[in-house]
């Protein structure tokens, strides 16, 4: 059975000691790194990275360990989906991505059966969801790990406000390139324009007219372009540059966008 784990820990001893506690109870486990340099403590870049990435697999467990709560009155859960299973903290992490999937059931993991039986206050990742994911890759049935709730924490990426005018959004994550993936999906987008048309985007305080592209390569070099993300959102990049660092990108700021007259 595939588990993915998504963390903000980096490489290191705390991943490791992850999959060394999923190996020793399921040893034939095949474990996937998606991406261990989430932002620390950001929930939204770890739900997106989780949102972009599972869907690539087929049937697995994805355990998502993005965790500012841990030790607190939050929650451990588990959700079944049409496909995948998600553990990992009861704070939204894990959301966008089940439901994605199609969320069929949410289990609170209270049986400690399932979890290491000296649980620290401070390392969940290791000592209960590592050890969850395991037991469900040998078999055990999410209904044995707690009773089902509905109140889970939801997060979303929130909804882009569309006029005549403009489209108004906001940025929802920054990656290593400096591309700059908004939340304004494609299909908001393609019924409004085509490739190779002229927009007016702001964002924060910086105006540019962009032309909207299928892919960097087409832009005149060191251009600024904008272009469909490989998720599916509208992205401002630079050819062969980080458009980030021009205007200063940061998570939630303000994007809007409208025709170029």
């Amino acid at each position: 059975m595939l588990i993915t784990l998504t963390t903000d820990f980096g490489l290191g001893p705390y991943v490791a000691s992850m999959k060394g506690v999923i190996l020793e109870i399921d040893p034939e486990a095949q474990v996937v790194d998606l991406d261990h340099y989430i932002g620390a403590q950001d929930v939204r870049e770890g739900a997106y990275v989780l949102y972009s990435a599972a869907s690539w697999f087929p049937f697995a467990i994805h355990v998502g360990v993005v965790d500012p709560g841990v030790g607190t009155a939050r929650r451990a859960i588990a959700i079944a989906c049409e496909g995948a299973i998600f553990v990992g903290p009861d704070n939204g992490l894990l959301v966008p991505a089940a439901e994605a999937f199609g969320i069929k059931e949410v289990r609170h993991i209270t049986n400690k059966e399932y979890t290491l039986r000296r649980a620290s206050y401070v390392f969940h990742g290791r000592d209960i969801f590592a050890p969850v994911a395991a037991h469900l890759s040998k078999g055990v049935k999410l209904r044995d790990l707690g009773p089902e709730i509905s109140d889970y924490v939801r997060l979303d990426f929130g909804t882009p406000v569309v006029d005549e005018e403009a489209i108004r959004g906001e940025v929802l994550t920054v990656d290593r390139f400096g591309n700059i993936v908004t939340n304004i999906p494609r299909n908001v987008v393609s019924e409004r324009w085509r490739f190779n048309q002229d927009l007016e985007v702001s964002i924060g305080g910086y105006d540019i007219r962009l032309r909207l592209l299928r892919t960097y390569g087409e832009a005149v070099e060191d251009a600024l372009l904008a272009t469909m993300s490989s998720s599916n959102f509208l992205e401002i990049a630079k050819r062969n540059g980080n458009a980030a660092a021009i205007v200063k990108a940061t998570p939630r700021m303000p994007v809007s966008i409208r025709h170029a007259g």
